[in-house]
């Protein structure tokens, strides 16, 4: 086994600066004559935030063997130049399969001092450096190595086929990033496909003094899901954050992250919350399966009369038309099936959302993202100039969004809205609330749909709790409407 390390350690935070990272790495790589100015602007453009060896890579500028030596050195990382007398920390291959280190191209070392070095083609992997660390369950560094080199090790290790380890449920493997293997990352792959083929629309992890507690949220109400004595309530919580490329190390903030993967033949997009709590974290993950959203009035469960109504709404030129009701009560639906029936080869249609929830073909989507900047009043500003036919806003939630809202409909447009208030009737005075003339409001505002959805009795047991139900007595949901249009806003 030949390592190569740095002749000069970097400073330990250069591999989180991408920036940084990529002008190091720039310099060296030209000053070795590896690349031109040329190559490296090429490099350069596009995304700021990809690191630059990944780019070389997919430009095929230069082979693998010959760009990751530079790469570990620019991040103070050592060098594996050679599988020859490598051995394998036997212990931690007992508890990672090699599928699923093969699937990482990482191998795990065994070394004097006890610790284990992770061997990795992409050293640079921080949700997978971060994730490896937590299973490993042990001391852990990190030395970077060709894929080719992996898998010779693999190939010369006699411990390369592991034993067997229990598994939970038999759902069907999930696709990046869900395809891991190992107790925790099987158990949490398995509970986000039972909830997905439940119809869950949140799934509440809740860290507790005994351990940690699942529940899964399904037409309104909770239900528990299995735990595994065996998992602790911090390894649980770390899967969850991996895969919302969130901070596994920090407990103390709450903290906010998505991901998407294939479950149960789907595509499904995870919102995920964390709030730290008295005894650890409580994280909510938002199902949001496209397959679960049906668009239709019919679908919706709105009265023909109602339907009616709103339609007529919906076919004014300009106005704001706002749908209000408690988190949970389908507003989102509803307005996409607003959308649905308006979008027409005639019409121009913009949202801004927080987030986009679903794809609506022929519709421009746009998503908020505040750390940037790009919030709900730059947006809007910026539509505006795109002439647009209909504008839906995500949520009206400050001033600045309610003046544009107001001001989009008072030249020509339908503006659709969400708004929170306990009763429609409460709608004018939200928004004089949020600094909004009552003169404006009373100009544009053309009707609001209060809604919200009540639990629906199991049909097979009158709500007694049975079997089809999961004991719980409900099946479904019904919809509460109420449309209030003129005098009465």
């Amino acid at each position: 086994m030949k390592i190569i390390r740095p002749a000069s350690p970097s400073e330990p935070s250069l591999h989180r600066d991408v920036g940084h990272f990529n002008q190091k790495l720039a310099e060296r790589l030209k000053e070795a004559a590896y690349l031109g100015a040329n190559e490296i602007a090429r490099c350069e453009a596009g995304s700021s935030d990809m690191r630059l060896d990944r780019k070389i890579l997919s430009l095929g500028l230069l082979d693998e063997e010959v760009l990751l030596p530079h790469t570990c050195a620019v991040m103070g990382l050592p060098f594996l130049d050679s599988s020859v007398g490598a051995k394998p920390d036997s212990s931690v291959l007992a508890r990672l399969t090699s599928d699923y280190l093969r699937s990482q191209s990482a191998f795990p070392l065994a070394t004097e001092t006890g610790d284990v070095l992770f061997a990795l083609s992409d050293p640079g992997n921080l949700p997978l450096r971060d994730e490896l660390s937590f299973l490993a369950g042990k001391g852990i560094q990190f030395i970077g190595a060709t894929a080719s080199t992996i898998r010779d090790l693999f190939g010369h290790s006699e411990e390369g086929k592991p034993s067997e380890i229990a598994i939970v449920g038999s759902k069907p493997l999930a696709t990046d990033p869900l395809s891991f293997d190992g107790p925790v990352v099987k158990y949490v792959q398995d509970m986000l496909a039972d909830a997905v083929l439940a119809g869950a629309s949140d799934v509440h992890y809740e860290a507790t003094e005994e351990g940690f507690r699942l529940r899964f949220r399904v037409h309104g109400v909770l239900r528990s899901y299995q735990s595994m004595p065996s998992l602790s309530a911090a390894t649980v919580a770390a899967r969850l954050k991996v895969l919302a490329d969130l901070n596994v190390a920090e407990r103390r903030l709450p903290q906010d992250g998505r991901f998407e993967s294939s479950l149960a033949g789907r595509k499904v997009d995870f919102r995920v919350s964390t709030l730290p709590t008295k005894w650890g974290e409580s994280i909510v993950c938002r199902i949001l399966d496209p397959k679960a959203l049906r668009l239709g009035w019919q679908a919706l469960g709105f009265a023909e009369e109602l339907t009616e109504q709103v339609k007529s709404i919906l076919g004014r030129p300009h106005g704001l038309f706002l749908v209000t009701g408690p988190t949970g009560s389908g507003k989102t639906t509803t307005l996409y099936t607003a959308l649905h029936e308006l979008n027409t080869l005639g019409r121009k249609i913009i949202t801004v959302e927080d987030p986009v929830e679903y794809t609506i073909p022929g519709v421009q989507q746009v998503q908020v993202q505040s750390e940037i900047g790009l919030d709900f009043g730059r947006v809007l500003r910026s539509i505006l100039r795109h002439d647009p036919n209909v504008i839906l806003i995500g949520e009206i939630r400050d001033q600045d969004t309610a003046e544009i809202a107001i001001r989009a409909a008072q030249v020509g447009r339908l503006v659709l809205s969400t708004l929170h208030t306990s009763t429609p009737a409460g709608a004018r005075a939200r928004l004089v609330d949020l600094g909004v003339p009552g003169f404006l409001v009373d100009d544009v505002l053309i009707a609001v749909l209060g809604q919200e959805l009540a639990p629906a009795d199991c049909e097979a047991c009158g709500g007694k709790g049975c079997g089809a139900c999961g004991g719980t007595g409900v099946s479904g949901r019904r919809v509460r409407a109420e449309l209030v249009t003129g005098k009465a806003i």
